[in-house]
């Protein structure tokens, strides 16, 4: 939940969706292309490198670390200093700012051919969060009631993480000489989860501090403790209720404890993927897939909930002084505060909660080019059904392999985050294929000195290393 909140303000990401390279789409010999679309078959069988064979590092957003921090006279201020306008800052936003970002390792992976049929099997991990709020909740931190606005309402604030392993089994096979099908079932460990939404929050001014009521849950089945104010024996934070959750004081779990959930796992799943490939007219291909039918078992989950009555909150208060804390720490507080705003109360230490997974659908059409059948270009449209976190994407993209060892791709997105230039390179020899690529170059070509993405979080790196096994099988004469 440190981690949500942080990423509630769009300020900061550890690691919402599974995640993977689109710009792999139709790259040659691209080993972990089946992820994308069972029905694909790889040009070899493979063995990965543990952990170094597929991993990956996503995230996407329509916010950036520009729409927070300004330049000032002496360095840099967050938006809430007074020489930041209300206008600079709100008009940079969109009516929702959302952030989804991710991890994902394959743990161990494997692929082989027997006969016409392509088989995999694989164990990954996946942690993903994001987060959804309202314009009006950045107005709020920003304007206050200083433009004579008094009350303010927003709905469908959102947030939530997860982090689970994945256990898979793919198979592909021809169904004609033109049709080729896939599927990959999938076992699923949960390993912890937070899910947190406010369907409605009504805001008025009162006095010196604002009245809030709201109306929304979360759900916590994760090793970590979250004390009410009243058990943290702090009374100097009672601020709401003694019966508030108490943020700053979170328990995090010992390395034993971690172990111990992986060892005796209680939270289980399933889901299964499919897809189809379709080839005609010589010289094109489309395909489609859905990935991630299935459900998710969390077992022992703490629940909490706003409180029927209207509350007080007094925060962001001299966070953007100057000369005052560091932009840190600014950040740090009042990431604090959004979640102390919310007033969550524990209803429960041991439910039980059954969800549907986020589902994916990609549809794709390649062309290759008849004058020179190694060049070929291809669309890709991604839609991402995840409740107040789908977002939808277009990708256009030229490919070349010059030779059978050697591939690559550059393309260009446009989605519900804004747009991006993605590029993938590709060594796949007879005996190891070795792949770097990303969804999106923009955000590393305006950075901090600490490496952080100033004008987009738009990004997605994928680096892999694995052995070839077996004869080439790619759509090229060896």
């Amino acid at each position: 939940m440190i981690m949500a909140a942080a990423m509630m303000l769009g300020l900061g990401v550890t690691a919402s969706a599974q995640q993977n390279l689109r710009s792999g789409y139709f790259l040659d010999g691209y080993t972990y292309k089946y992820k994308m679309n069972p029905s694909a078959q790889g040009e070899r069988g493979f063995f990965a490198i543990p952990v170094l064979g597929n991993l990956s590092i996503g995230l996407e957003s329509n916010l950036a670390l520009s729409n927070f921090v300004y330049p000032g006279e002496n360095g840099p201020v967050t938006f809430l200093h007074p020489s930041v306008s209300d206008a600079t800052f709100l008009d940079g936003l969109k009516d929702y700012s959302e952030i989804n970002a991710n991890i994902n390792t394959s743990i161990l992976a494997a692929g082989f051919r027997i006969g016409k049929s392509y088989h995999t099997v694989d164990l990954s991990l996946r942690t993903d969060i994001g987060t959804a709020l309202p314009k009006d909740m950045f107005r709020f931190m920003k304007v206050g009631a200083s433009d004579g606005n008094t009350m303010y309402n927003f709905s469908n604030i959102a947030a939530k993480a997860d982090a689970r392993l994945e256990l898979a089994y793919g198979y592909s096979r021809p169904i004609t000489w033109w049709l080729t099908a896939g599927a990959r079932v999938k076992l699923l460990m949960g390993l912890a989860k937070a899910d947190m939404c406010l369907d409605e929050m009504n805001l008025a001014l009162n006095a010196d501090a604002w009245t809030v009521k709201a109306s929304g849950e979360l759900a916590l089945s994760a090793p970590v403790t979250i004390p009410t104010k009243a058990e943290s024996a702090d009374p100097a934070s009672y601020t709401y209720s003694p019966d508030a959750l108490d943020w700053s004081n979170i328990g995090l779990p010992s390395t034993s404890e971690l172990l111990s959930i992986i060892k005796n796992p209680s939270n289980f799943g399933a889901a299964i993927d499919l897809g189809l490939t379709a080839y005609f007219l010589d010289y094109f291909t489309a395909s489609a897939s859905i990935l991630d039918l299935g459900f998710m078992k969390w077992n022992n989950a703490m629940t909490a909930a706003t409180p029927t009555t209207s509350w007080t909150f007094d925060g962001f208060k001299d966070l953007g002084v100057e000369g005052g804390e560091s932009i840190g720490n600014q950040l740090s507080g009042m990431g604090e505060e959004l979640l102390n705003s919310f007033n969550f109360q524990k209803t429960s230490e041991a439910a039980a909660e059954t969800s549907r997974l986020a589902m994916t659908l990609h549809v794709g059409l390649e062309a290759r080019m008849p004058f020179y059948e190694r060049l070929s270009f291809g669309i890709l449209g991604t839609r991402r059904f995840d409740g107040n976190f789908s977002w939808t994407e277009g990708r256009v993209a030229a490919n070349i392999a010059p030779v059978n060892w050697l591939s690559a791709t550059a393309n260009y997105a446009v989605s519900d985050f804004g747009h991006s230039v993605g590029a993938a390179l590709n060594l796949h020899t007879s005996f190891i294929t070795l792949f770097v690529g990303t969804d999106s170059l923009l955000p590393f070509s305006n950075v901090t000195p600490q490496f952080i993405p100033i004008d987009s979080w738009n990004t997605n790196v994928t680096v892999g290393l694995n052995l070839a096994l077996g004869k080439y099988n790619g759509r090229f004469s060896d």
